[in-house]
């Protein structure tokens, strides 16, 4: 429902920070009302937005990356997941880190779908969505960094009796993602923090 009181209190609030008439300036944030606007930090108004030339090479290197990333990552997850002789403890880590890599790039579409349309095109959900899914696999895949550096470490440091057990790689993916959960729920619920669109609004 369109809630005119709402979006009168944050116009005048961020009026100070909006371009004004023709000829002036786009300031970043220009266009956005209600709940949108609201969403980005007054510290961003300030600056000019930037030029559409930007945004259309940020749309078409992102286009590269996610198209490498996701059939890379893919075929990971196909081969480790069909190839019974490289499902080993260790290779499961290179599997989590696999999917977590196509959980970030499967964002995206997004961030290029915004970069299209110069800006803060899907709104408040699609931010919501973009963050979290990128703070899981963010996190998670630190995470998981470090522990194939640890499988690593205890393989080559104790080659007879150094290899870690599928029970033992299976718990500490499962506390990857207890770890990482709280991190990427608590903004999502302004608990602690929020999730605010980056400088470009894509």
């Amino acid at each position: 429902m369109y809630n005119q009181t709402e979006n009168s209190y944050y116009d005048a609030h961020f009026a100070p920070f909006k371009s004004g008439g023709p000829g002036e300036v786009e300031m970043l944030g220009a266009g956005l009302t209600g709940e949108d606007l609201a969403m980005v930090p007054e510290h961003w108004l300030s600056y000019p937005a930037p030029p559409a030339s930007a945004h259309t090479a940020l749309a078409l290197l992102y286009i590269f990356f996610t198209a490498a990333a996701l059939v890379g990552n893919g075929l990971v997850i196909f081969i480790f997941s069909t190839t019974k002789s490289l499902r080993t403890s260790s290779n499961l880590l290179i599997l989590q880190l696999a999917v977590l890599d196509f959980i970030m790039m499967a964002k995206a579409p997004l961030f290029i779908y915004n970069s299209a349309n110069r800006g803060f095109a899907t709104g408040t959900l699609g931010c919501q969505i973009f963050a979290l899914m990128g703070s899981y696999s963010g996190i998670g895949a630190g995470m998981t960094n470090a522990c194939i550096a640890y499988d690593r470490h205890s393989t080559i440091t104790r080659p007879l009796d150094g290899r870690l057990s599928r029970g033992k790689v299976l718990l500490m993916i499962a506390c990857i993602w207890i770890y990482s959960t709280p991190w990427a729920l608590l903004p999502l619920f302004k608990i602690w923090g929020r999730y605010v669109p980056g400088t470009f609004y894509t």
